[in-house]
This record gives C-alpha cells, sequence and structure tokens, in this order.
C-alpha cells in the first residue's frame, strides 16, 4: 500500500525524545559539489556525515573517464562501497537534491541494506522532469553545441564570486545567492565542464518510474514551493509510486537548504530523529 502523505505545515515534523541519529549521507545535484551541503551541516552540527560528489564532479576526472564509467552500473557499487566503508556496513540516512536524489532512488534499490531512509529534495525521477520546454538540457544534451558552448560558459560563470553568483541566480533568489559556499566555485573551477556534461546527459536518459515500486525504504520529499528546475507537480505525482513516501512542501525554490536553512534543518533534523525515519508527516 503506498504511504504517500502530502504536508504543508512548516515544522510539522515532530522530534521525539533525543536517541541516537544513523549517520547520514548527503549528494549535491547536477552542476554542484559537496560542497554546497557543508553550511546546513554547520548549522545543524553534524558530525557523524559523508558528503559525496557525482561523477564528473571531482578535480582531475576526464570526460572520456566519466564516459567508460557511466557504460554500466558499477560506479554505484563504488559508491555504495564508500558509503559502507564510512558507516561499518550500517544503514545511513542517504540525503540527494536534485540529480543526487535521483542518484539516491538508484542507490536504495542497489542496495537497501545501507539505507535507513531518503530524503529526496528537488529530486526528479526522470531526467527530462515533465518540463514543455527545457532548452538548457537540449543543449547540454547536443554534442556540437555542448563541447562548444560548456566550456565558455563554465569559464564566464565561474571566472568571479559576482559572475557565480548571477549564474546562481538563475536558481536561486539574488538574495540568497550569497549563501553559496565560496568553496564550491572553486572546486567548479577544478572541474573538466565536459566530464560534467557527459553526466548531464546520463541524468537526461534516466527514468527510474517502473522500478520506484520495488523501493520499500521510508522517504521523505522536500519540495520547494516555487521550485523552477523540477517542478513540484512532478515530484509529487511520481513519488506516488515510492511505497513509503511522505512529502513536505517547504518556502523557496530547487535550493530549499541554502534559500531557507533554518526551516530545513528543522525538517531534517526531525525526519533522521523518529524511528527508522517513518511516519513523519501528520
Amino acid at each position: 500500500m503506498n504511504a504517500f502523505t502530502l504536508s504543508t505545515r512548516g515544522g510539522h515534523v515532530p522530534v521525539p525524545p533525543q536517541r541516537a541519529v544513523d549517520p547520514l549521507v548527503f549528494l549535491p545535484g547536477l552542476f554542484m559539489t559537496s560542497d554546497a551541503w557543508t553550511p546546513i551541516c554547520q548549522t545543524m552540527g553534524l558530525r557523524n556525515r559523508l558528503m559525496l560528489d557525482l561523477p564528473g564532479h571531482r578535480a582531475g576526472e576526464t570526460a572520456a573517464q566519466v564516459v567508460e564509467m557511466l557504460q554500466d552500473d558499477r560506479w554505484l557499487d563504488r559508491m555504495a562501497a564508500q558509503i559502507a566503508q564510512f558507516s561499518d556496513g550500517g544503514p545511513v540516512h542517504l540525503v540527494g537534491h536534485s540529480s543526487g536524489g535521483l542518484v539516491s532512488l538508484l542507490l536504495a534499490l542497489r542496495a537497501p541494506h545501507l539505507v535507513r531512509s531518503l530524503v529526496l529534495v528537488g529530486a526528479p525521477v526522470t531526467g527530462r522532469r515533465d518540463l514543455p520546454r527545457d532548452i538548457g538540457g537540449a543543449l547540454m544534451a547536443h554534442d556540437l553545441a555542448g563541447r562548444w558552448s560548456m566550456p565558455l560558459l563554465w569559464r564566464l560563470g565561474l571566472a568571479t564570486r559576482a559572475n557565480f553568483e548571477r549564474s546562481m541566480a538563475t536558481v536561486l533568489p539574488r538574495a540568497s545567492t550569497r549563501h553559496v559556499p565560496e568553496a564550491m566555485r572553486r572546486s567548479l573551477q577544478r572541474c573538466d565542464p565536459e566530464a560534467i556534461r557527459q553526466f548531464g546527459k546520463w541524468v537526461l536518459a534516466q527514468d527510474v518510474t517502473a522500478t520506484m515500486t520495488q523501493i520499500d525504504t521510508p522517504c521523505l520529499a522536500i519540495i520547494g514551493r516555487h521550485d523552477q528546475v523540477v517542478p513540484a507537480q512532478h515530484q509529487i505525482k511520481l513519488l506516488r509510486h515510492l511505497p513509503q513516501a511522505q512529502a513536505q512542501l517547504v518556502p523557496g525554490g530547487h535550493l530549499p537548504f541554502v534559500e531557507q536553512p533554518q526551516h530545513f534543518a528543522r525538517t531534517l533534523r526531525g525526519w533522521v530523529s523518529l524511528p527508522h525515519g517513518a511516519q513523519a508527516a501528520g
């Protein structure tokens, strides 16, 4: 039976008596690095946590290496092995933003023993996201146009802090861009834009709708009311396929942990404090 519920009440997650919390693992989205999670981890005082980068988003990875890596799903096994090493084989709360949420679903399907619960933040379950027009996706998928434009846009968008904030303003309110860590800009400067584009092409080709019914892991979807990157209706509609899915609409857009960090921290803290991460919404 589908346990999907939807809450729009701020701070609806009840916090039970203090208990030991399983470790947390954070995955960022496309065009972002794990540095994006550092401020919210500091806000929450999290120590028992691991932040992982997606393929192509690490310094030194070439496009050819990423293409080879994505030819099969063994890279997911390697990521699961990293998580198991971090948690000593125990289960974790897996927090995935955007494309990192899609990867989280694949990890929960592949290694359910490692995932205590899923927290999906602005996460798609198909690369196309039910968008009638996706000019950015079309540009990224087109090899000739993508290979030419990505390095140019990359250098320009990351050249200065001001340029970086202007780039982030395409997915964030302008006032919130100053909270995006400078460390992320510097990490992205060391990445190969073509390697990231190759991972983006992989994301566009994904659709996990048919396999979600096999994921019996408790799941909380945190959905920004004004998410223009992955529309809220896409997230709500497709999360109905998860047997134990719950969702909360929160203020903000695609990056609620940057836009509304205190609200996000309360929601996440309440969820992971519950036994097995279940029954978060009332």
